[in-house]
């Protein structure tokens, strides 16, 4: 096991100690440290992490609250779901573009992410047909289709990729 160096000492990463410590971390008043602690909890994945990664949604800084977003999707937990979704309907556009992707990889939010598709700036729009595609849902085809309609082409363009991943995927 490798060790990182801590003001405490060194730990051992993957210990419950250091777990301990990035949990510390993610209330430290300096966001590069919070930041650390997140991009931590991700890599460790233990999902005990996920309460307190779904707490950092609200951090002050935009960073913190995008790689928040990134780490719950890395852990794959379902309970981020509900947050996530709140995330990507919310008025925070940093939040609602990382929050789209995110549902993507949990292959959730179908709802929230066709409306994203139809009803978002062309970023968001992008973001929801690629995270469609990733769901490798059927009924995501639907919003797709109307998407290669889009008056933005990358929009188009995402949109046509996403159809074709779901049509070579085992589902389809």
């Amino acid at each position: 096991m490798r060790e990182v160096r801590t003001e405490a000492g060194e730990v051992r990463i993957g210990t419950e100690e250091c777990f301990q410590h990035l949990l510390e971390g993610l209330s430290d008043p300096d966001p590069k440290i919070r930041r650390l602690a997140v991009c931590g909890l991700a890599a460790a994945g233990d999902p005990r992490g996920v309460p307190p990664l779904i707490e950092r949604l609200a951090d002050e800084d935009e960073e913190i609250r995008t790689r928040a977003v990134m780490a719950l999707a890395k852990l794959g937990d379902r309970r981020a779901i509900p947050p996530l979704v709140a995330a990507a309907t919310g008025d925070d556009p940093s939040l609602r573009r990382a929050a789209i992707l995110a549902l993507g990889e949990l292959d959730a939010g179908l709802d929230v992410l066709a409306r994203a598709l139809r009803e978002g700036d062309p970023s968001e729009r992008v973001r929801a047909a690629i995270a469609l595609g990733e769901t490798r849902d059927v009924n995501a085809i639907d919003p797709l289709t109307r998407a290669l309609q889009d008056d933005d082409p990358t929009v188009r363009a995402r949109a046509r990729e996403a159809l074709e991943k779901i049509r070579e995927s085992r589902v389809f």
